[in-house]
């Protein structure tokens, strides 16, 4: 790969899981907090103003991260993943991806279904499925930024040549 296109793939790789990350930070200390100090039609509205927004974004984001990932991958590794077994930093970047692919894919197929399944962004949301959503979302989020935290400490290790 041409080192300018490398250096264009490594920016989008970094601002899009920062922003992520970003995104996931914003959920746990403000949108959940602002949801929980809701209650009724209140929260019901809010939730369906949100968070279809919220999963439309975190799809955006995850997605430009694994796929740049996969691209930055194949070009540090030739598409030979045995190379990251070989020395600290392969190590790192294979936790660190691997954890990061799979919050991808739990989020396009857990966190999408989920969503449908209780009706976020759907007006006639019940107010038992309200206080389902809010239930959960005071467990997942909270995860999924222990995760990433920990995957952003991962990759910063490794950018520094471990």
């Amino acid at each position: 790969m041409p080192s300018d296109l490398y250096i264009v793939v490594r920016w989008v790789h970094v601002l899009a899981a920062a922003a992520w990350y970003g995104e996931v930070a914003v959920i746990n200390f403000i949108l959940i907090p602002t949801l929980s100090g809701h209650s009724g039609a209140e929260r019901k509205d809010f939730v369906n103003a949100v968070f279809p927004r919220v999963f439309r974004m975190a799809s955006i984001l995850s997605g430009t991260v694994a796929v740049t990932g996969g691209v930055l991958l194949y070009h540090h590794t030739g598409g030979d993943l045995r190379i990251l077994l070989e020395n600290l930093w392969g190590r790192f970047i294979l936790v660190g991806g691997a954890l990061g692919l799979l919050l991808t894919l739990f989020h396009f197929f857990m966190e999408s279904r989920l969503a449908r399944k209780i009706g976020v962004g759907d007006p006639d949301l019940s107010q038992e499925a309200v206080e389902d959503v809010h239930l959960k979302l005071r467990l997942v989020p909270r995860l999924g930024f222990g995760v990433l935290t920990t995957i952003f400490v991962l990759m910063m290790i490794a950018v520094r040549g471990v």
